[in-house]
């Protein structure tokens, strides 16, 4: 008697199933053994086309850019959303928005978080790039660094991430003597951390015509940590390099997405707030420096559905802290009803003493 025969249908159920089953141990070593692991702080390479030192009065542009990919009309499936990859031309679309509000405001200097340089999520787009043939030309100096850089994100399953390559960068009218990518600590257990982003700061040191220097410090701490204690640990560390430098006699001024409510606000919405958000710890401060954000506009939204005003989730998390030597003229939410972002763009105006 002869041996039966599998069925042709139940051959491709089984391997349907085998695939399944390795698939996610596969991928896990796949990231685990192509995992982006920095220095703790490394030198960043410098795009130069000014040597003009920094004047006494500067403005100062902040904007988490969301890559192009969080537009009003975008949720996003961490928050509770389904999208994972927008379209084209969608982020086309939001990049040429964003690119547009910076041609509006012209500043001395830009603080930028969340620019993809060749990401899935926002259709392998060269922000980067495109910002700097479209805004900025050759009159900026560039500094960049990488702050997501994983070959493959495996989530949602239906539609994964895909490769990603992303990071924050500080662009300046005045000549950049010297940038570096500081690591900040902390990280998710394995192996989530392989998928997850290697949060940096980027620090920046200007030369002014007062023989001292002025110290930028660009911001992104960890979200999504629960209780915010990654964020904890990282903003201390920030708020320690930040005294340091200010302690050499430095101005120094922190600006960015700081993922951490700076205090409590009377905007309307109808949404339960995310657990994810939460208030920057009271003890979260150095004698003299001064906080610099705007509460009559928000500066981020829930992404768990499209923007629909009175009903997202909206609080305010981007801003500055500048050292006792520096004044702050002025600073205002720009709000663009978050358009192109789930971010609202935050200028600052400040005087060095």
């Amino acid at each position: 008697m002869g041996k039966k025969k599998i069925p042709g249908w139940l051959k491709v159920v089984i391997i349907v199933i085998v695939a399944i089953i390795l698939y996610f141990p596969g991928v896990i070593l796949f990231g685990t053994f192509t995992d982006y692991n920095p220095k703790n702080i490394e030198n960043i390479n410098i795009e130069s086309y000014s040597e003009n030192i920094a004047p006494d009065e500067l403005v100062i542009f902040n904007w988490n850019i969301g890559y192009a990919g969080l537009g009003k009309d975008e949720d996003f499936f961490l928050d509770g959303g389904k999208t994972s990859v927008p379209s084209k031309e969608r982020v086309r679309k939001n990049l040429e928005g964003i690119a547009e509000i910076l041609k509006n405001n012209l500043s001395d200097i830009y603080l930028i978080q969340e620019i993809d340089i060749d990401s899935h999520r926002s259709n392998n787009i060269n922000e980067l790039e495109y910002l700097k043939n479209n805004v900025f030309e050759n009159n900026y100096n560039i500094a960049f660094a990488t702050n997501y850089n994983v070959l493959f994100v495996p989530v949602p399953f239906s539609k994964p991430m895909g490769k990603v390559l992303s990071g924050l960068t500080t662009i300046s009218k005045y000549k950049i003597e010297e940038a570096k990518r500081y690591k900040l600590p902390g990280e998710y257990s394995w192996p989530t951390k392989v998928f997850q982003l290697d949060r940096c700061v980027i620090l920046s040191r200007i030369p002014t015509n007062k023989e001292k220097d002025l110290v930028i410090i660009n911001i992104h701490p960890s979200a999504y940590d629960s209780g915010g204690t990654l964020r904890k640990q990282q903003l201390e560390f920030i708020l320690n390099i930040a005294n340091d430098e200010f302690k050499k006699g430095n101005y120094v001024i922190i600006g960015g997405d700081w993922n951490s409510e700076f205090t409590k606000t009377n905007f309307n919405y109808t949404e339960k707030k995310p657990e994810s958000y939460v208030e920057l710890p009271e003890n979260m401060k150095i004698d003299g420096w001064k906080w610099g954000y705007d509460i009559s506009n928000p500066t981020n939204r829930s992404v768990a559905f499209p923007y629909k005003k009175g009903e997202n989730f909206v609080t305010v998390i981007d801003g500055f802290y500048v050292s006792p030597n520096i004044d702050i003229e002025y600073v205002k939410t720009l709000n663009y009803e978050f358009e192109y972002s789930d971010h609202n763009p935050v200028i600052l105006k400040v005087k060095l003493k």
